[in-house]
């Protein structure tokens, strides 16, 4: 099963209200873990083509556990690898993207 949290909103002046009501509700539903979905016997982490950078705000993640964890497991050091040889300059980036080792 995988869970998608999302919320729409057309006016720009309620975008706090809606964000922390988002954030909440996500930080509430993996309340046991840090809120967030820790890779265990429950949860499988998370899910790349579903980025959120809140997993990498320790406000909101505060399970002790990376953001790269939680998306790639034990993969993000072979990742980190590969990114060296491919893009050494780090020319492709993102606020989740896999980072220079």
């Amino acid at each position: 099963l995988k869970a998608w949290f999302s919320a729409t909103w057309m006016d720009p002046a309620l975008d706090d209200q809606h964000l922390t009501w988002i954030r909440e509700l996500y930080r509430d539903v993996f309340r046991d873990t840090g809120g967030v979905p820790v890779p265990n016997d429950e949860h499988d982490g998370c899910y790349i083509n579903y980025p959120d950078t809140d997993l990498a705000d320790a406000r909101w993640n505060t399970s002790g556990v990376p953001w790269h964890t939680l998306y790639y497991k034990d993969g993000y050091r072979r990742l980190q690898q590969v990114k060296a040889k491919w893009d050494p300059r780090g020319v492709f980036r993102h606020p989740l993207s896999v980072r220079l080792p």
